[in-house]
């Protein structure tokens, strides 16, 4: 069965509010925020299955980058994952990361599963709803200004930043378990302006898709 897992309750909650776990046979999985806490959860959680979770549905909040192309991510859009990467774990120039090498760094990027990833859009689209898809950026600290968000846009092709992704990713595919990763954008990635913030609404968006998701996923 799926594990549905996110970074906080407060992302969780509307998930629940809208589908119980007897709906659908579904796990969830709370992991803590940040790719330490995510690995550790996640792995204990897997250890402890017993080989029960078929998959994983990563849910929760990120923050758009501002992108002068078509690609960009608006306010509470929902955004679905191609790739993670790690992205600010390296060397943090000025203008650029520079990744650790292969002997430090296990891998720094992760392709998603493609099978979920076009069932998650065709279910999408059937309920009408629209939702951008891209590359994901997985950062240790938030980005505060807009030109650390335009540098990590532009060197990952990134459409939004979070601080789990990636780490669940790395776990994910130890396990062999496929993964979708499904986040609302909360805020965009600029100068940082907490009034800008639609946290709430966001966590309530991705709550409806994930519970659409798991009601359909196979």
């Amino acid at each position: 069965m799926f594990l549905a897992a996110c970074a906080t309750e407060f992302e969780m909650q509307p998930l629940r509010d809208l589908l119980s776990q007897a709906d659908r046979g579904w796990l969830s999985l709370v992991t803590g925020v940040g790719i330490v806490e995510t690995t550790l959860s996640l792995t204990r959680y897997l250890e402890q299955q017993d080989g029960q979770v078929s998959g994983v549905l990563h849910f929760g909040v990120g923050g758009a980058y501002v992108r002068s192309d078509a690609g960009g991510a608006d306010l509470l859009d929902i955004c679905l994952a191609e790739e993670e990467v790690f992205g600010d774990f390296g060397i943090c120039h000025r203008d650029r990361i520079e990744p650790l090498n292969e002997q430090m760094l296990y891998r720094q990027s992760y392709p998603l599963d493609g099978a979920l990833l076009a069932q998650a859009g065709k279910i999408l689209e059937e309920e009408g709803l629209s939702y951008r898809q891209g590359n994901f950026v997985t950062v240790c600290g938030v980005s505060g200004t807009a030109r650390r968000g335009a540098m990590l846009a532009q060197q990952y092709n990134g459409i939004c930043e979070n601080m789990e992704g990636a780490a669940m990713a790395r776990v994910c595919e130890s396990y062999h378990l496929p993964l979708l990763e499904l986040r609302a954008i909360s805020n965009f990635v600029e100068d940082r302006d907490l009034e800008r913030w639609r946290l709430t609404e966001a966590c309530e968006s991705a709550g409806r898709a994930a519970a659409l998701l798991l009601r359909n996923l196979k």
